[in-house]
């Protein structure tokens, strides 16, 4: 039998290593002298601790490693096993190319000199939120003004709840006039039937594309542009009506104002 020290050297796996590998149950000492309390161990457990040590190098947790190793698998069993970790790694693989393709982006907007440099875009799940709406066609979006006017004095009269006020475009491409707008105030209370103002549920979604912008509101295109210019660059598609959430009201003199502009997005079919 070898002393832990000497089996350590052997099998290139530290003392540390082994007697953790003791503390998880995944391997212990052939013997441990009850006088000294050294741990010996003998070559007959060196399959078992390249086992151990292949699986743990296949990504597996320490914890499936020991179902695997006290588990008496099949062969086919085992394969199945393997294919699940498969295709979790090709999961991650996937992920860190979609995080390497932003961070070329994100070089090549600095390469560039761009402007939009100075807005972070973010990925994120946005939840549903229940809101009372008001949708109407527009003769240009400065005139959106209008339609949250009216949002906001039907809350007051109503004394209803509001958490924040979002505009959804709801336009296959942009235009001037004519164009397909929706004022939002996000609120759990009952909204009286028989107008223009509905309740409706904003739906969840799952990929978002976002920039927060600081500034007047008719600043808010440089926000717009670099959030279109990086879901191209990144390969994403538009999968939905953009929104355009108010965090902070500002002063009107255009100081103050905080926005967030949020592009749902979708990798192609295929892709």
């Amino acid at each position: 039998m070898f002393r832990i020290g000497d089996f350590s050297r052997l099998t290139q796996v530290t003392v540390k290593a082994l007697r953790h590998y003791d503390a998880l149950g995944l391997l212990k000492p052939a013997h441990i002298d009850p006088d000294s309390g050294y741990r010996y161990y003998n070559a007959g457990q060196l399959p078992r601790l390249n086992r151990l040590l292949a699986l743990k190098d296949l990504g597996f947790s320490l914890e499936q490693v020991g179902q695997l190793l006290d588990a008496e698998l099949s062969s086919e069993q085992l394969r199945q096993m393997l294919e699940l970790r498969q295709a979790e790694v090709r999961a991650q693989i996937a992920d860190e190319q979609t995080r390497l393709a932003r961070i070329e982006a994100r070089i090549d907007q600095i390469e560039r000199g761009l402007a939009s440099n100075r807005y972070d875009v973010v990925l994120k799940r946005i939840e549903e939120q229940p809101v009372a709406s008001l949708r109407d066609t527009l003769p240009a979006r400065s005139a959106i003004i209008g339609l949250f006017r009216e949002l906001f004095l039907f809350q007051q009269r109503h004394r209803l709840t509001y958490s924040s006020a979002t505009v959804l475009w709801h336009e296959a491409e942009f235009h001037d006039e004519e164009v397909d707008a929706e004022a939002t105030i996000g609120t759990e209370d009952l909204i009286p039937a028989g107008g223009r103002i509905v309740a409706r549920v904003l739906p969840a979604v799952e990929t978002m594309a976002c920039v927060v912008h600081e500034g007047p509101p008719e600043t808010v295109s440089m926000a717009c542009e670099t959030l279109l210019n990086w879901i191209e660059a990144n390969g994403f598609d538009l999968a939905g009506p953009e929104r355009g959430v108010l965090l902070q009201r500002g002063r009107p003199d255009g100081q103050g104002w905080i926005m967030e502009m949020q592009y749902p997005v979708a990798l192609p079919a295929g892709a």
